[in-house]
């Protein structure tokens, strides 16, 4: 860089419960990092919304507050990342800035029935050979139809060109650079089910299908780019980095070769295999989506989305009262009596890979006397590990690959005996880095990539590499032989095709 004062990165993780704005330095190392919960909303069953105003308003008073701790100034900031939750969906009034409706959440189920429709008309084959995604409530795409369908001032505004949508990577954009970056990066549109990734363009034959106007899309561009500029804190600061935080996870992961294969478990579970180059169809139920574009290099991955997993913790804590803190969850793992056979399907929001049932509905199954607070803990822990077997499976099949590792990340991997269980369920080894904070960290990359700080993908190996990744504590390995779980395996497959005929 050409200022010698420019000393930091900063990063922006705007996820589905928090937000939170992490400051590095140029070796791209924790300086600090401050975090804000929002509400969550729902109105239905099945509905989940966010106040996207808040959201923003939460960002912008989180960069003020961690710059000002750290008597950092802006001009010190070599540039701006942003990981953000994706599919979350947000259509505004270009004149004024003001959404015309709360954010539709990427859990939100209230679009099933404009899923069955297109089902229906046997849309299924066109719309994955276009997107590489699977017709469900998930994505982007049917939100927008149903707030254009339903709120009175989208209508009236998208005749007259005045409405914008943006997933939440855009709406942060839009309102740091103060309305004049309307932009989205490739992998955020990759989830959208509008965009045609081969092609890099939006998709004028669903556009038509589900009658959404093109002018209200953003323009797409690579993950390291010049977004723009934002000068909201006293000097200007260029945004030179974005992706979906799952995407940017398998960034911060350099999960950057061919089979390479990462996990986070947060809100959700998502596990991201690198297939390469090549747009390849899964035949098994899993979705093909962008990992990464930088400068000209592309690289797909197949996607494996379980739509409750952190949230599954978070309602045993605050609906069920089980416990105070999330950390407890690892002395009541270890407390359970491994006789007790209880098998919990926390399909709260539906059933994501491979199965895609949006009306599935979660249940526990074996109860008896005996049954305590912690077994239905280990249960609900087990039973993340057995929905990634289902999707690693899958994967292993569309692909011809085994994998052998498996890099994890998100909150949940602080508890190491769910970590190991998820080593002896998939007889796989697991890798946890130091940082679990992963998302976040791919933000940064890519802004360090943009601004020059780092000239390459090899440099962020080198740094995941240097982070003490194989260290005794990091690497865990199966401690039970795979005969041993294949009853237990068995018995949820079954679980599962049971409670789905239940709710179809």
């Amino acid at each position: 860089m050409s200022s010698d004062k420019k000393k930091f990165i900063l990063a922006i993780d705007q996820g589905t419960t928090s937000s939170r704005v992490v400051i590095y330095n140029n070796r791209l190392k924790v300086i600090d990092s401050v975090q804000k919960h929002f509400d969550q909303i729902f109105p239905k069953n099945g509905w989940v919304e966010h106040n996207a105003v808040e959201i923003w308003n939460d960002v912008k008073l989180l960069i003020q507050k961690i710059l000002k701790k750290n008597k950092i100034e802006a001009s010190q900031i070599y540039s701006i990342g942003i990981a953000n939750q994706r599919e979350t969906t947000i259509l505004w009034n270009k004149r004024t800035g003001r959404p015309v409706y709360n954010a539709i959440v990427w859990q939100d189920r209230r679009t099933t029935n404009i899923c069955k429709d297109l089902k229906e008309k046997k849309l299924d084959r066109k719309i994955q050979n276009i997107t590489g995604l699977i017709i469900d409530p998930y994505f982007s795409a049917t939100k927008i139809k149903w707030i254009l369908d339903n709120n009175v001032e989208a209508k009236k505004l998208a005749k007259e060109n005045s409405l914008l949508f943006g997933t939440i990577d855009t709406w942060l954009l839009w309102n740091l650079t103060e309305k004049k970056s309307h932009i989205t990066d490739i992998t955020n549109a990759s989830r959208t089910m509008l965009y045609d990734p081969n092609k890099e363009e939006w998709s004028t034959d669903l556009l038509k299908i589900l009658d959404i106007p093109q002018n209200l899309l953003p323009k797409v561009v690579s993950n390291s780019y010049d977004f723009g500029t934002t000068n909201l804190f006293g000097s200007p600061i260029n945004i030179g980095g974005m992706a979906g935080d799952q995407q940017a996870a398998a960034i911060g992961q350099a999960c950057f070769e061919k089979g390479q294969t990462k996990s986070t478990y947060g809100t959700g579970c998502f596990i991201l295999m690198n297939i390469g180059e090549k747009f390849s169809l899964s035949k098994n139920k899993l979705l093909t989506t962008v990992a990464y574009k930088i400068g000209n290099q592309k690289m797909y991955c197949f996607e494996g989305s379980i739509f409750v997993a952190g949230s599954a913790i978070q309602w045993l804590r605050d609906k069920l009262f089980f416990f105070k803190d999330s950390k407890e969850t690892e002395d009541l793992y270890s407390q359970a009596n491994k006789n007790e056979n209880i098998m919990v399907v926390p399909a709260l929001t539906g059933l994501g890979a491979p199965h895609w049932e949006p009306n599935t509905r979660g249940a526990i199954f074996g109860l008896t006397r005996d049954t305590s607070i912690a077994e239905i803990v280990k249960a609900t822990l087990d039973s993340l590990c057995y929905q990634t077997l289902d999707l690693i499976e899958g994967m292993e099949k569309d692909s011809d690959t085994k994998i052998s590792e498996i890099r994890v990340d998100g909150g949940m991997t602080e508890n190491n005996k769910f970590i190991q269980s998820l080593s002896n369920i998939l007889q796989i080894k697991i890798i946890k880095p130091n940082n679990i904070e992963t998302t976040v960290l791919g933000a940064a990359y890519l802004a360090a990539l943009s601004s020059g700080l780092i000239k390459n993908i090899d440099s962020i190996t080198k740094l995941w590499k240097s982070n003490n990744v194989y260290k005794v504590g990091n690497c865990f390995y199966p401690k039970i032989q795979g005969s041993l779980i294949k009853k237990q395996i068995l018995i949820w497959k079954k679980t599962v095709s049971i409670l789905i005929k239940y709710h179809s």
